[in-house]
């Protein structure tokens, strides 16, 4: 079974929530607010989607700019009550 069919069953409606607050997300967008909504840290996520700490937090501010959060909103919080 692949990431997203457990995450899916785990987390029914999640990126449809999250793509109807921010419909204009990419693909490697949303699979970074999957892995932030299971706590995953900026290492480990890193190191699953193959990419360097730097780039999981420029995912992080295109994610966040585009969900219209503050910089003092929590992007964990928000994913959370989706």
């Amino acid at each position: 079974m692949s990431f997203n069919q457990r995450f899916n069953d785990s987390h029914p409606e999640f990126i449809e929530r999250l793509l109807d607050k921010s419909s204009d997300l990419t693909h490697r967008e949303i699979l970074l607010c999957m892995y932030l909504k299971l706590n995953f840290s900026n290492k480990e996520i890193s190191k699953k989607m193959q990419i360097s700490r730097s780039t999981v937090d420029i995912y992080r501010h295109r994610a966040r700019k585009k969900m219209n959060l503050t910089r003092s909103d929590s992007i964990i919080s928000f994913l959370n009550k989706l």
